[in-house]
């Protein structure tokens, strides 16, 4: 068992976002087809687009309190409903390797208080280097590249 949970987008927001084909923002949402050279993370499953995979496009706000830092991005899921990731206690293998992932670090109430970016280091290490620090309360895994939101970390006493 590790020291942190991984969490998906909440499957209540990738059903909501199926059925109305709406995001929270007023927009209206259309289906795009996974490529070979661009696949990214559904952000339900938190598994690898396979090229063909019909995935929807939407805006999101991954942070629960209205602050600034709360920023609002693009983040796709699969159209079709998938199984939404369960293994909280790993970060999901998929992505380890399939873009450069960063680390950003959130104190209590929303405030961005650091970050860090993986690279060639194990993911655990640096999530459990960033828990160290009891201020940190819990992380987002972003794309380096473009900084598009992965999935929420968090302490298993968070719950």
């Amino acid at each position: 068992m590790s020291d942190f949970n991984v969490l998906p987008i909440p499957d209540s927001v990738a059903k909501r976002i199926r059925e109305t084909r709406v995001d929270d923002y007023g927009h209206q949402l259309s289906v795009s087809v996974a490529t070979e050279n661009d696949s990214g993370p559904c952000r339900s499953c938190l598994t690898v687009f396979r090229p063909g995979e019909g995935r929807l496009l939407f805006s999101y706000a991954p942070n629960q309190c209205d602050h600034p830092y709360n920023e609002i991005g693009p983040i796709y899921i699969h159209e079709q409903e998938c199984r939404a990731y369960t293994h909280y206690d790993s970060f999901p293998s998929e992505l380890r390797t399939r873009r450069p992932l960063v680390l950003r670090f959130y104190e209590e109430f929303g405030g961005l208080i650091g970050g860090e970016l993986v690279g060639e280091r194990n993911v655990e290490d640096v999530i459990a280097k960033a828990f160290e620090d009891a201020q940190v309360k819990y992380l987002h895994a972003r794309t380096a590249t473009v900084g598009c939101f992965v999935a929420r970390i968090e302490r298993p006493e968070s719950y």
